[in-house]
């Protein structure tokens, strides 16, 4: 997900339809339009079936399909550029009659994506679990040099695995954060190339000194440093790797990346003429709503208050879910529409060690192009043996 964001118009519509040639199936038609694109091409259509969890694809814009539950996914070329959108949840009747729409997004030019996302931690020979040792590989995914002052590394404060009924569901207009932390410059201090990749770590130190099993990080780009309020819980600083700046932490303490997956990690930026004085300041970026938790236990009332960035502020957004307890999206769709793994449960011992990773799709002139469609499921790697360096 991009800073700039063009919105065109996209309709997914399941029309009405003769009665099918084939018992139990419907035809679903996607009627695609894009404001502003006159010509459309290279059409892929992927229709996942939820329930028996297969999925079909097509080259055109005309399907029949098993009746179901689907999600759906369009990836196309709108005048030469790629253009891509999605729509979950679709119930696909022998009737054929519902109508469904939805935002389709074109990539601007802030193109830095999170290529890989460490946060399980390491274990030592052992079996003993080590931890400061995780990480965000971020890579500039776009063929330009383009600045990585200012951006944020944001943790979410919904999670993956506690659905929420809440009275003001804000998804679609807002990204609630747990911890902010940014990078800093002046707007062309920290300049990356073409598929360059940017190292942001905890500790920035050898690890491997303490745990052979995990990895020497003392030469990352950028460490995030706490001032614990604790005597017992203290952070490490590497005075010879710059530390982002902390714009807010849910913790007195020290932030750890939750270690089984059960948040949503993002990229994002204040537009011009914000800064954190003025966000924290603003009303309207913190806000307080009631929800019922849903649970195994049963359903309860509760309350709460979060920071949150609007959604056109967001670089690039991936959603973690065990893939055995996922119960919704911590973001909008339209920031992510999947989500990713390394692991069936949080607690699976399996997972320390093992990161996710964005899949490549193409090597040009050197530089490899990532796969960023706005659906963490489709592009990234699940339960990649953890490489901080793998895209340096």
């Amino acid at each position: 997900m991009n800073k700039k964001l063009y919105y065109l118009f996209f309709a997914l519509a399941l029309v009405s339809c003769e009665r099918p040639a084939i018992e139990n199936t419907a035809q679903l038609k996607l009627m695609l339009k894009a404001e502003g694109i006159s010509r459309i091409s290279d059409v892929s259509v992927t229709a996942h079936d939820i329930n028996m969890n297969r999925d079909y694809t097509d080259t055109t814009l005309t399907m029949t399909l098993p009746l179901g539950y689907y999600d759906l996914a369009v990836t196309a070329k709108g005048d030469g550029q790629p253009i891509t959108a999605y729509k979950r949840g679709v119930s696909l009747s022998q009737d054929c009659a519902v109508e469904l729409v939805a935002d389709f997004v074109r990539a601007g030019d802030d193109h830095f994506v999170l290529a890989e996302i460490f946060y399980t931690g390491t274990e030592t020979p052992e079996g003993k679990r080590y931890n400061g040792d995780k990480y965000f590989v971020i890579v500039n995914n776009s063929a330009d040099t383009l600045s990585a002052d200012g951006l944020i590394l944001i943790e979410s404060d919904l999670n993956s695995v506690q659905k929420y009924n809440m009275d003001n569901d804000f998804r679609d207009r807002y990204f609630a954060v747990d911890a902010m932390y940014r990078i800093p410059g002046d707007g062309n201090t920290y300049r990356v190339a073409p598929g360059g990749a940017l190292l942001i770590v905890d500790n920035a130190m050898d690890h491997t000194a303490a745990n052979p099993n995990s990895f020497d990080l003392s030469n990352a780009d950028f460490e995030w440093y706490d001032v614990s309020t604790s005597a017992g819980i203290t952070d490490v600083d590497n005075p010879a790797v710059t530390n982002m700046d902390k714009l807010y932490c849910y913790t007195y303490t020290i932030w750890v990346p939750h270690n089984q997956g059960h948040k949503s990690f993002g990229l994002a930026r204040f537009p011009e003429g914000m800064t954190s004085e003025l966000y924290f300041a603003t009303d309207s970026f913190h806000i307080r709503y009631q929800y019922e938790l849903v649970t195994a236990a049963g359903t309860f009332s509760q309350s709460k208050q979060s920071y949150v960035l609007p959604n056109e502020w967001i670089v690039d957004a991936v959603n973690l879910a065990p893939s055995e307890t996922f119960q919704w999206l911590p973001v909008s769709d339209r920031l992510d529409a999947g989500y990713t793994y390394v692991a069936p449960t949080g607690s699976d011992v399996t997972r320390f060690g093992k990161a996710v990773r964005r899949k490549t799709i193409a090597t040009l002139n050197g530089r490899r192009l990532l796969k960023d469609t706005n659906n963490s499921t489709d592009d990234f790697e699940v339960a990649q043996k953890a490489n901080p360096f793998y895209f340096k």
